[in-house]
């Protein structure tokens, strides 16, 4: 073990935080401990980086940390944990294959993402999920869904049919609001047999995960 600088332990702390925004059933401050005590296995190394390749390879530790913890708990547990990023493409493959709204999507009915590993989704979980976001949260989910993935081409086509890109402060509105339905969806699909949202329901490996929920629900009203 030896002394990492100033620069590594502050890329270390930024890291974390930026990574458990993608792995939000995981502290921030779990993740950034991990990669500081890599670090200090290696401190020479660590210390003699470039502050950009430093950042990268905290992160890519951060990353594997974050995928090694969720699968343990996938393995301990048999039930997933969704990240953000895999809740969004899942929306944008069930808007393409069912449509804008959910016709009462019954509870074996199944949306996959081939390109991501074959994780999958019940049209059901994810229809609850959306429930238990804020209506104007959900609007913009599901506009920005509607043409996730179109190249410039089809989105023109698209706009001429009435669809509108979403502004700079919606796409904020909906890294926020894609953040919430990752959080809601794993409650949801991991709560116990013929559990309610609510006391008692299940929670995820995550054990500081009263994130600003206040504020954002006021942004989201």
């Amino acid at each position: 073990m030896g002394l990492i600088t100033e620069l590594v332990r502050e890329t270390a702390e930024s890291v974390g935080q930026k990574v458990a925004r993608d792995w939000p059933f995981l502290d921030a401050e779990d993740i950034t401990q991990h990669v500081l005590l890599e670090a200090c296995t290696r401190a020479y190394d660590y210390n003699a980086m470039e502050p950009d390749e430093l950042w990268s390879f905290l992160t890519r530790k951060a990353v594997a940390y974050c995928a090694r913890e969720r699968n343990d708990y996938v393995y301990r547990t048999a039930r997933y944990l969704y990240t953000p990023e895999e809740v969004r493409v899942l929306l944008a493959i069930a808007v393409e294959s069912v449509g804008v709204v959910f016709d009462a999507p019954t509870e074996d009915g199944y949306v996959a993402a081939p390109d991501r590993g074959n994780i999958c989704v019940s049209l059901w979980d994810l229809s609850q999920a959306l429930d238990g976001i804020p209506d104007r949260w959900r609007r913009i989910l599901m506009r920005r869904a509607e043409c996730e993935g179109y190249d410039a081409e089809q989105r023109r086509k698209a706009t001429a049919y009435g669809w509108k890109p979403l502004s700079e402060s919606e796409q904020r509105t909906a890294r926020r609001a894609t953040e919430r339905l990752a959080e809601v969806l794993n409650r949801v699909v991991n709560r116990a047999p013929g559990d309610h949202d609510g006391p008692g329901a299940r929670k995820a490996i995550s054990n500081a995960r009263a994130q600003a929920i206040t504020h954002e629900d006021r942004d989201g009203e």
